[in-house]
């Protein structure tokens, strides 16, 4: 109980964190007008670096590291979607002889509350499944096994434009999973995902500079 309490007070934390941050991003777009619509469906791919800290029943939270690729299609300047997969593995646990990893697959739609010509801040809601594998102590003995579950995240990002097609991207994410604990029961599973990525977009970049007319 005490794991679910403190994931959802970090939650809440990052959203009003989020919403902080915005609010000058948002400012900026009311006073420059509206977004400008979009032509076309933009899409992007990513590659970046994954940490996750993960709960095992009886172990203290796992330090995971690991690869996250990823996909995103813009089908305006405020919605899109994303499909995300991510592995990241902990080194073998003396005490057990064992590795542990997650493995997951998500997808789900992306919303931006607010942007300006370089930056945009993310809000994201994902779901689809995760292979869980790790080693649980039972008595003097640690059993080691791997579950495949239905899993989802919510979270929140900043990408900023840094040079032509590429883009910087880091995602916040609350991923929940399950596991089987040291009673051999499924049980869900808290997780924090912290993800930086390279983002090659197959389009211009998506926010230009306004250019004020000069006077003669």
């Amino acid at each position: 109980m005490g794991i679910n309490l403190g994931a959802l007070r970090f939650s809440t934390r990052l959203s009003i964190v989020s919403l902080l941050c915005a609010s000058p991003l948002l400012g900026q777009a009311v006073f420059r007008g509206a977004i400008p619509g979009a032509k076309a469906p933009e899409c992007d791919v990513s590659v970046g670096y994954s940490y996750a800290g993960v709960n095992f029943s009886g172990k203290p939270t796992v330090n995971m590291r690991g690869v996250d690729l990823g996909a995103a299609i813009d089908f305006t300047p405020r919605w899109g979607a994303t499909l995300d997969s991510s592995y990241v593995r902990a080194g073998r646990d003396p005490r057990s002889g064992h590795g542990s990893y997650v493995l997951s697959f998500l997808a789900g739609p992306v919303f931006v509350p607010a942007q300006n010509e370089n930056t945009r801040v993310l809000v994201r809601a994902l779901a689809g499944v995760s292979l869980v594998d790790g080693s649980v102590p039972v008595g003097q003995l640690y059993y080691r096994g791997w579950l495949t579950r239905f899993s989802w995240a919510v979270g929140t990002g900043i990408e900023h434009n840094i040079s032509g097609p590429f883009a910087v991207r880091v995602n916040v994410d609350y991923l929940r999973t399950r596991f089987v604990s040291s009673s051999l029961t499924v049980q869900p599973q808290n997780n924090i995902r912290v993800t930086g990525s390279l983002v090659f977009r197959f389009a211009a970049p998506r926010h230009q500079p306004h250019l004020a007319a000069r006077k003669p």
